[in-house]
C-alpha cells in the first residue's frame, strides 16, 4: 500500500512579538531510520488569549532551480477556526495535544508529534519540495505577533500498515 505524506525538516521561528508571547519554538524530529515521517513540535508561551482576533496566513512557496517562488496554494483563518476547524494543520494541533475549547488562556502550550494526516492531503498536490510560512498578525492593532516556516516535501512511501508510521 502506497502513503503520500508531508515530509517537513528546517523549522525556524523567524519572529516573535514580546507583547503577545514570552517564547516561541518550533522543532522537527524523527524516531529513528526505519520511519520517514518528521513530527513537529510547537512550544508557545501566551501572554494574551488566543482567540479568533489572531488571524494566520500559511503560503506555500515551491522549490524551483535553488528558489523558493510563492505558489498560488494559501490558508487564511483565524485563530479559533484553525484550532477547532481546520482538518489539515489544526487537526495535527489537535493531536499534537491542543485540546482545549478556544479562546486559549495565557500559559505556555507544548505541542508534540505534530503531523499531517495523510488522508487530507490533495491528489496531485501540484508540487514535492518547497517551504511553508506561517504568519500572525492581530489586525485590530495592526500588530504582528509572529511567523515563521518550516521546509517541507511531498513524498510517497511502500507500506504494509501504514498506522505503524504515524504516531
Amino acid at each position: 500500500m502506497q502513503v503520500t505524506y508531508i515530509s517537513v525538516e528546517h523549522p525556524q521561528v523567524t519572529y516573535y512579538n514580546p507583547k503577545f508571547l514570552v517564547y516561541a519554538n518550533l522543532t522537527s524530529v524523527r524516531y529513528g531510520r526505519a520511519n520517514p515521517i518528521y513530527y513537529v513540535g510547537l512550544n508557545l508561551h501566551l501572554l494574551i488569549p488566543f482567540d479568533s482576533s489572531i488571524y494566520i496566513d500559511v503560503y506555500f512557496y515551491e522549490l524551483l532551480t535553488n528558489q523558493y517562488k510563492r505558489s498560488f496554494i494559501e490558508m487564511h483563518f483565524n485563530w479559533c477556526y484553525l484550532t477547532e476547524k481546520d482538518m489539515f494543520f489544526g487537526a495535527a494541533m489537535r493531536a499534537g495535544g491542543l485540546n482545549s475549547t478556544c479562546p486559549h488562556q495565557p500559559g505556555a502550550y507544548n505541542l508534540v508529534n505534530m503531523t499531517i494526516n495523510p488522508s487530507v492531503i490533495p491528489k496531485g498536490f501540484p508540487f514535492t519540495k518547497g517551504r511553508i510560512y506561517a504568519n500572525f498578525t492581530h489586525p485590530k492593532t495592526k500588530a504582528r505577533v509572529g511567523d515563521g516556516y518550516i521546509d517541507m516535501r511531498v513524498a510517497t512511501i511502500e507500506t504494509k500498515n501504514p498506522k505503524l508510521l504515524f504516531i
